[in-house]
């Protein structure tokens, strides 16, 4: 029990540090320099396939950190992302939602198909060894511990839970933070589009 309230706690902290970033609601700054990610990486995709960075990016996405055993900010979090690319504003438009794994142990290549298969097309995933998702995680300056077993064996991970509009030049353009429904996320990505 204390595990979990000390995880909650400390998940608490990393979601609302936006580290300066803007948020959901905050007007778009005309000329503003933007966090990018930073250097290349190799994750597998959901065919298990390795993919590198540079194979994927170059489009404007949605990206979200977290692991298919997250009892609630992850599912959330997917299912707003992926109801808000149907906006009328948005149908149109090349998006996607990426959801990368924090959980090399559970998380396998067919876990995760399986996984973002739930949410819709639009929605694909990536997962990894421990090294490979540490430096994507690195790249986007998320944070993740994987907390300790409870009693009936299962564990929890710790993450930033915020999800990040992705340009296609790699620059980070808003950082939407946790608990953002469809229309806010929506709104969000027309903000910028």
């Amino acid at each position: 029990m204390a595990a979990a309230a000390g995880a909650v706690g400390l998940t608490a902290g990393w979601v609302l540090s936006s580290g300066g970033q803007p948020t959901a609601g905050a007007p778009a700054a005309a000329a503003i320099m933007r966090p990018t990610i930073a250097g290349d990486f190799e994750l597998l995709d959901t065919a298990g396939k390795t993919v590198r960075w540079t194979d994927i990016n170059g489009r404007w996405q949605l990206v979200f950190f977290g692991f298919t055993h997250c009892p609630e900010a992850c599912p959330t979090t997917l299912a707003n992302a992926s109801r808000a690319l149907t906006d009328p504003g948005l149908e149109a438009h090349d998006l996607r939602v990426l959801f990368i794994s924090v959980d090399p142990g559970r998380d396998t290549a067919e876990v995760i198909r399986k996984y973002v298969g739930t949410f819709g097309p639009r929605v694909t995933g990536l997962t990894g060894d421990p090294a490979g998702i540490a430096s994507a995680a690195a790249a986007f300056g998320i944070l993740f511990e994987k907390m300790p077993a409870m009693e009936d064996g299962e564990y929890v991970v710790n993450h930033t839970a915020s999800l990040f509009l992705l340009g296609p030049t790699d620059e980070i353009y808003e950082t939407i933070p946790y608990g953002a429904t469809a229309p806010e996320i929506a709104d969000a990505v027309k903000r910028h589009l």
